[in-house]
């Protein structure tokens, strides 16, 4: 949640007409090991996630791991629409056929690291339910970017 602008213009930015509330959006994106290997944060609320993978270049890092390695990503429905090869949108259309059943219910499953990182993150740090004060010389993003890697530390650390 984030604290309303003074600024009519700016507050409009951050409004989430979903939720009717402020807020910045961050997009975090776990691994199975449990620590966040890509993010964007700090963007304002009216956007929607997709955009800010736009925006973030979110879909380009993704593509360059998937064609040095050829690993694929499973998303949510929060992700774009568009083909791509690189990503797997856990239940979103109906299985064609057999292998597309067993890639669904793979990739439900694998989504399942992305709810415990952030059940991990929302525990590591209690206190980022607080309301977050407004700004505008990025001392919010400094601050977001900081939990990102003090939750990466102790991932690795303590797993």
């Amino acid at each position: 949640h984030l604290q309303q602008s003074p600024n009519c213009i700016i507050q409009s930015r951050h409004y989430n007409g979903w939720t009717h509330d402020h807020y910045v959006t961050n997009i975090l994106g776990f691994c199975p090991a449990g620590t966040v290997v890509v993010a964007c944060m700090n963007v304002p609320g009216c956007i929607h996630d997709s955009m800010v993978c736009e925006w973030g270049n979110i879909y380009t890092q993704l593509e360059k791991v998937h064609e040095e390695t050829g690993g694929t990503c499973t998303v949510d429905s929060a992700f774009s629409k568009r083909k791509c090869n690189f990503l797997i949108k856990s239940s979103q259309t109906l299985p064609e056929c057999a292998k597309d059943i067993v890639v669904n219910a793979e990739a439900t499953a694998m989504r399942q690291s992305a709810e415990w990182g952030m059940r991990s993150f929302q525990a590591s740090f209690p206190r980022i339910k607080d309301r977050l004060v407004y700004e505008e010389t990025e001392e919010r993003k400094l601050i977001l970017q900081m939990l990102v890697l003090l939750f990466n530390y102790r991932a690795n650390k303590v797993g």
